[in-house]
């Protein structure tokens, strides 16, 4: 599995752009101009995830900080899901260098989302039970139910908010137009 930066137009936006849209409700998502522009972002990472030098199977979007690692979206090619893909991105984010890495996930209240959870409890990360709402993409909308999942767990409360709080500001609140 190879982590392709991309950080200006790429002939493969036009692929991530489709799985983006199709993996990821409107509301729960960028507008995907609007993410394009943020690639020369420094803290911003879009990967396209390559099985072979050049055979495109996902994407991942995540922001590096000091000692955190957010997933904003990960997705897989549907057609190649069930072929440890996902798995093997998410060893190499493992790998990386940082205190905690965290992903926001649907709450598991139906098969789906229980999958979801699964899914990333069998990597390794700690379903967080602390409440959590992922703040707009645009400002004015309603902020949308869910929860964090990390690993290691975030096992206090004053943790949580900080990066709860990092989060909102640095991913959400920083880019709303005005």
């Amino acid at each position: 599995m190879h982590f392709l930066p991309i950080t200006e137009p790429h002939p493969y936006l036009n692929t991530i752009q489709t799985w983006y849209e199709d993996s990821f409700p409107v509301d729960e998502r960028r507008d995907f101009a609007d993410l394009v522009t943020l690639l020369p972002c420094p803290d911003m990472h879009l990967c396209a995830l390559l099985d072979t030098p050049h055979q495109l199977v996902g994407f991942i979007i995540y922001w590096q900080w000091s000692d955190i690692l957010f997933v904003e979206h990960f997705a897989i090619d549907p057609t190649k899901r069930g072929q440890q893909f996902g798995q093997q991105a998410l060893e190499q984010l493992v790998r990386m260098a940082y205190t905690y890495l965290i992903l926001e996930v649907e709450r598991p209240e139906d098969e789906l989302s229980q999958r979801r959870v699964r899914f990333y409890e069998r990597q390794g990360f700690t379903l967080n039970l602390f409440d959590y709402f992922q703040p707009p993409y645009q400002l004015g909308n309603t902020p949308i139910p869910m929860r964090l999942m990390s690993t290691p767990a975030i096992t206090n409360h004053e943790d949580f908010e900080r990066f709860s709080q990092l989060i909102k500001t640095q991913v959400y609140e920083r880019f709303y137009r005005r």
